[in-house]
């Protein structure tokens, strides 16, 4: 291609696309890359401040930039992405599923120092929906140089960006507290329960129970036995002396994998598993603030991870929620730690 004065250009093919921009109000391609230049057309491309254009010659070598990008998306992403058309030289990829996004920073930070080449993404363990974009990728210049690209394709061969499709679960709750129990104060439990269903988990049964250890226990194996794949209990997890929904949770022979985690709000929250399926003890901020650390751990038994007591020390970074006015969870830093 060559670079020639817009009122020459007459006849010839546009090489590149040329963008228009109003202020506040859009950003879109005016002209295509490909498009034969007509008389008609010089007074607008002196209007989009363009003296001169890129137009194609004789010899083009090199990769364009939309074959370029729709080669990195491919290059990259795992049979749970796909590649959006290119729109300015820029390919994004979206989610085809419900999952949990992952990003292995060295190889994508290895990528970005190939000359020419640009490539972002969503954070790691970033809750996604299908349809999501979760990540984008163009090169600089119009063309880019075969061995460029295939330096590219090689570090994505190594995996950069993955999702992991959530996994259906059937929920066992189990609701303790004797105020609860004996009718003095309201059972509000129906707000974990919409938590849960809006995962697109089934909720299979629920047991109202006392502050007592082996009615917590009891309450726990029974739904275990009808069939929950994970239980999970609400309340009963502070220091005051009436709460033992740990230690009927351990009454069970679960082991407790951590209690306590350096998350706010959800600090008072556990974690146990028996037999390979997991006790989670939420403690009570789950019934009046809309996120809290249990959403962040349920995503993750969701996406299929095991759960370690490493993992809770690191989500002490982006683990402190600001309670916005206007909540964007999951779009924010919350629970994005490493």
């Amino acid at each position: 291609m060559k670079k020639i004065k817009v009122e020459n250009a007459v006849g010839m093919t546009l090489a590149h696309d040329i963008t228009e921009v109003i202020p506040g109000k859009k950003k879109d391609v005016a002209f295509k890359r490909g498009k034969v230049i007509e008389k008609g057309d010089i007074e607008r491309l002196l209007d989009l401040g363009k003296e001169h254009i890129f137009a194609f010659d004789k010899g083009i070598k090199g990769i364009h930039e939309d074959e370029a990008g729709m080669r990195i998306a491919q290059s990259i992403m795992d049979e749970h992405m796909e590649p959006v058309p290119p729109k300015e030289g820029k390919v994004s990829i979206k989610s085809k599923v419900n999952g949990l996004f992952y990003v292995n920073d060295k190889n994508l930070y290895e990528i970005n120092r190939i000359p020419n080449v640009l490539l972002s993404t969503v954070p790691n363990r970033h809750p996604v929906k299908a349809g999501d974009i979760v990540a984008a990728t163009r090169i600089i210049p119009l063309y880019i140089k075969g061995n460029e690209l295939k330096r590219v394709e090689r570090i994505g061969e190594k995996g950069i960006i993955s999702i992991k499709p959530f996994k259906s679960f059937k929920i066992g709750l189990v609701i303790t507290g004797s105020e609860v129990f004996s009718g003095r104060i309201k059972d509000g439990s129906y707000v974990v329960e919409e938590k849960i269903k809006g995962y697109g988990l089934d909720v299979i049964g629920k047991t109202l129970v006392p502050d007592d250890i082996n009615a917590i226990r009891d309450a726990i194996q029974g739904l275990f036995n009808t069939g929950a794949e994970i239980v999970i209990t609400t309340g009963g997890l502070s220091v005051d002396p009436d709460d033992v929904t740990r230690e009927g949770i351990e009454a069970t022979g679960a082991e407790v994998l951590f209690y306590g985690t350096p998350v706010f709000p959800g600090a008072m929250f556990l974690v146990a598993r028996l037999k390979e399926k997991y006790i989670l003890g939420a403690p009570a901020c789950v019934y009046y603030n809309k996120n809290t650390v249990f959403d962040i751990i349920l995503t993750r038994i969701m996406a299929g991870e095991k759960m370690h007591k490493h993992d809770m020390v690191k989500l002490s970074y982006g683990g402190l929620c600001l309670n916005c006015e206007v909540c964007h969870y999951p779009t924010c830093f919350f629970g994005k730690g490493p």
